[in-house]
C-alpha cells in the first residue's frame, strides 16, 4: 500500500473527529442527514437511533477511500449526526491513534496484551478506538454526548 493512501485513511478519521474539518467530511453534531444524502446513495437503511433518528450503513465503494470498509451512521431526530463507527484496516491502526494521541485528549486506556481501547475526548464528542488481536480491522466510533445520555437511559429503561 503506499504512503498516500495510508495517510489518507489517518487524516480522514482525524477530520471526522472534527480536528480538520474537510468539505464532505462527516463530523458529529456538524453533519446532516441532508449532508449525507447530497454526497453518498444511501442504500442501508438499519434502524433507529436511540435519540430518533435514522441509521445508515454506507459501505466501502461509497467511502472510496482504499483501507476503510465501511461506515455506520446514527442521527437524532432533527437529523444531525450523533454517532459514526468507521471501520478500517488493522495496518493504519498505529498512525490512526498516533494522530488522536497528539491532537485529542485520552480520556481512558484499557490497552493490553494486543488489545487497543483508547477513549479520547473531542470537544462533546468522544473518539472511541478499539481493536482486538485476531481481527484485521480496527473499529473508531465517535459518540456524541447526547447520544451517550440516550444510549444510558435506555439501557437502564430496559435492563
Amino acid at each position: 500500500m503506499n504512503t498516500a493512501a495510508f495517510a489518507g485513511v489517518a487524516a480522514y478519521l482525524l477530520s471526522m473527529a472534527a480536528i480538520a474539518p474537510e468539505p464532505v467530511s462527516l463530523a458529529v453534531g456538524v453533519t446532516t442527514i441532508v449532508d449525507v444524502q447530497q454526497h453518498y446513495t444511501i442504500i442501508d437503511k438499519i434502524g433507529t437511533s436511540y435519540t430518533g433518528g435514522p441509521v445508515l450503513n454506507l459501505s466501502e465503494w461509497e467511502v472510496n477511500l482504499e483501507g476503510v470498509s465501511d461506515i455506520q451512521l446514527a442521527f437524532n431526530a432533527e437529523g444531525v449526526l450523533d454517532v459514526a463507527t468507521v471501520k478500517a484496516d488493522k495496518l493504519h491502526l498505529e498512525e490512526v491513534l498516533n494522530g488522536f494521541r497528539n491532537q485529542l485528549q485520552i480520556s481512558t486506556d484499557e490497552s493490553g496484551l494486543g488489545f487497543e481501547n483508547v477513549t479520547f475526548l473531542s470537544g462533546s464528542t468522544e473518539v472511541v478506538v478499539e481493536s482486538h488481536p485476531l481481527d484485521t480491522q480496527f473499529t473508531v466510533n465517535y459518540i456524541s454526548a447526547d447520544f451517550k445520555r440516550a444510549r444510558t437511559q435506555a439501557q437502564k429503561q430496559y435492563a
